[in-house]
């Protein structure tokens, strides 16, 4: 079942300038349980587009369905719980340690415990965001992403920070967690390796979204 549908969209940005398309009525669709990997190098659009479908942004024209519901421009509020997202920065708020930065976002003990049980994060438990590595900063984030059980994982260059044994490590759980929480991910990157451990791959190029 399609879990997401982007039709014709188009990201238009203005400046002193003039305007500065990214993309022009661009189609996309992510079924439920699929795994997509969005790459290409920086400033193609691929956040831009990430924006977009969590609700962070809006596109000039087009439309966005959600479980083939249409949905607002502003549609971040409604799709708070729905959609997950991992940031390029860990965005870890530095007074709290990292059990209060997951209970941020649900006080659900029990989802909370299965979480750490399932992530490992018992002996970060109690440690704050400085006393962290950078890996462990990213697997604290993708957690944080799941806690709250959504139907779709948003994650912009999640590796950006990482050496490669690390950023390997973290594809590779987001793609394992997604599966085992049966969550759809979008991932974007412009480490073009990690194409091959997803389902489908796509490009921005001259304004086009391309499958690859």
């Amino acid at each position: 079942m399609t879990l997401l549908s982007l039709q014709n969209i188009s990201k238009i940005y203005n400046s002193n300038i003039g305007n500065f398309e990214v993309f022009k009525e661009i189609n996309f669709e992510i079924n439920e349980n699929e795994n997509v990997f969005l790459f290409g190098p920086s400033g193609c659009g691929k956040s831009s587009l990430l924006n977009i479908i969590s609700g962070l942004d809006k596109p000039e024209k087009g439309e966005i369905f959600f479980l083939n519901k249409k949905l607002s421009n502003n549609h971040h509020g409604f799709l708070k719980n729905d959609i997950g997202i991992i940031f390029q920065d860990h965005y870890l708020i530095s007074e709290l340690n990292t059990f209060e930065n997951i209970q941020l976002k649900t006080n659900n003990l029990s989802a909370i415990n299965e979480i750490f049980d399932y992530f490992q994060l018992d002996d970060l438990k109690n440690k704050y965001p400085n006393q962290l590595s950078n890996g462990q900063k990213q697997r604290v984030c993708v957690a944080r992403a799941l806690v709250n059980r959504p139907k779709l994982l948003v994650a912009d260059e999640p590796t950006s920070y990482l050496d490669r044994e690390n950023a390997d490590l973290v594809i590779d759980l987001i793609i394992k967690s997604s599966k085992k929480f049966k969550v759809s991910s979008i991932v974007a990157s412009h480490d073009i390796s990690f194409k091959k451990k997803f389902d489908n791959s796509y490009t921005i190029k001259e304004k086009n979204l391309i499958k690859c």
